[in-house]
C-alpha cells in the first residue's frame, strides 16, 4: 500500500501507521509538508508502483470484502481493459459517525451508513460536454424509477466512457502509454476535480476501454455530488451550495480538459451546444463567484505552456478516429 499524506493536521498519519503495523501491512508512506492537491499526490503514488495494476482509493471510500478480488479477476481475463471500477454507492458518513459514537463494531459502523442510492456508475458525457457521475442518487433496486437502472440491474459489467476517480483499478502498462509531459499520470496543474474526466478522455482517445463491475461494490462519502436532476434549475441550485474551492477547480479544469482532449472535428459539429453551456456557466459564476472565473483564467494563462505540451502529448497518443468517440456524447 502506498499512502500519500497531503499535510494532514490531525492524527490521521499516526492512526494509519498504527493500523497498518498492527495488521502487518506492507506499506510506504509519503508525507507532504503542504497540500499539493489530489493530482500531484496520485502522481507521487504511481511513481512508486511496480505492480501490473494499481488501485486509486480515496480515504472516504469503503470497499466491500470481495471488491478487489473481482476487479483483479476481471483485469486478468480482459487484457484489453485499461480501467475498471466497482459500482459506487452513496455512503452516509454522518450516519456511520453516529453509529461509531454508540461503540458498535467497525463493520457495523460502516454498514450503518450504507444506502441504496448510487454515487457513480462511471462518467457520462452530454453533447455540450457536461460531465456527470452517471445515475447519481438513483436507487439501486429492481423496481427503480430510473429506466437506465432497470436496464442494467441484471448485468454484471457495463462499458463506460470513464471511471470515477474515487476508486478505480488501472493497468499500469496502459497508463504508461498515455502519460502527460513529465511522466505525469494526472495533470499536476489540476490540484483537484475533473482529473478522472481528463484521464477518461485520454484513454478513450488512445483506443482503450473502461468498465464498471456492477457486482463489485464500494461506498463513497462524496462531498461534491451534483443534483439528481439534469436540468438548468437543479444545476443552479446545486452550484449555489458549492464552496468556492469546488467551483473554481471544476470550472478551470473542465476547460483545460476540453482543450487538451477534443478533436476539432467534434468541436465544429457540437460548438453551439458547447458554447451555450459554457456561456451559461460563465455568466452564472461571474455573478455568484467572480473569483472562480477571474482566478480560473489567470491560472489557465499561467499554465498555458504545460497545457499546450499536454495537448501535443494527447494528440500523439491517439489511436481513435474522431467519429469513434462520438457515441459517448448524448
Amino acid at each position: 500500500m502506498v499512502v500519500v499524506d497531503n499535510a494532514s493536521t490531525d492524527r490521521s498519519v499516526e492512526l494509519l501507521e498504527l493500523g497498518m503495523k498492527t495488521n502487518n501491512f506492507n506499506y510506504r508512506l509519503f508525507h507532504n509538508e503542504k497540500n499539493l492537491g489530489f493530482a500531484v499526490a496520485q502522481n507521487q503514488a504511481l511513481a512508486n508502483v511496480q505492480t501490473p495494476y494499481f488501485l486509486i482509493l480515496n480515504d472516504d471510500v469503503y470497499l466491500m470484502p470481495d471488491a478487489l478480488e473481482k476487479m483483479v479477476d476481471f483485469m486478468d481475463n480482459h487484457p484489453d481493459t485499461a480501467a475498471t471500477a466497482p459500482r459506487v454507492m452513496r455512503w452516509d458518513f454522518e450516519r456511520a459517525r453516529l453509529a461509531f459514537r454508540d461503540g458498535i463494531s467497525n463493520f457495523e459502523v460502516a454498514q450503518a451508513g450504507f444506502t441504496t442510492q448510487i454515487d457513480a456508475i462511471g462518467v457520462r458525457l452530454f453533447r455540450n460536454r457536461r460531465a456527470v457521475e452517471w445515475l447519481r442518487r438513483e436507487e439501486w433496486v429492481v423496481q427503480s424509477d430510473s429506466k437506465d437502472v432497470r436496464d442494467i440491474f441484471a448485468k454484471n459489467i457495463l462499458e463506460v466512457f470513464g471511471v470515477s476517480g474515487a476508486v478505480a483499478m488501472l493497468r499500469k502498462s496502459t497508463i504508461s502509454n498515455t502519460l502527460l509531459p513529465g511522466n505525469n499520470f494526472f495533470d499536476p496543474t489540476y490540484h483537484s476535480y475533473k482529473e478522472d474526466l481528463d484521464l477518461a478522455y485520454r484513454l478513450r482517445n488512445a483506443g482503450y476501454v473502461s468498465y464498471v463491475l456492477l457486482t463489485a461494490v464500494a461506498y463513497h462519502n462524496r462531498t461534491g455530488v451534483g443534483p439528481k436532476e439534469m436540468g438548468d434549475w437543479a444545476t443552479i441550485k446545486n452550484k449555489k451550495k458549492q464552496p468556492h474551492f469546488v467551483s473554481y477547480h471544476s470550472y478551470v479544469n473542465h476547460l483545460r480538459t476540453l482543450y487538451k482532449n477534443e478533436y476539432w472535428e467534434n468541436i465544429l459539429r457540437d460548438w453551439p451546444f458547447i458554447f451555450w453551456y459554457e456561456l451559461k456557466k460563465f455568466g452564472f459564476l461571474l455573478i455568484t463567484d467572480p473569483k472562480a472565473v477571474i482566478g480560473g483564467w489567470v491560472e489557465i494563462i499561467r499554465n498555458q505552456k504545460y497545457l499546450r505540451q499536454s495537448r501535443k502529448s494527447v494528440v500523439a497518443s491517439r489511436r481513435l478516429h474522431w467519429q469513434g468517440i462520438r457515441r459517448w456524447f448524448l
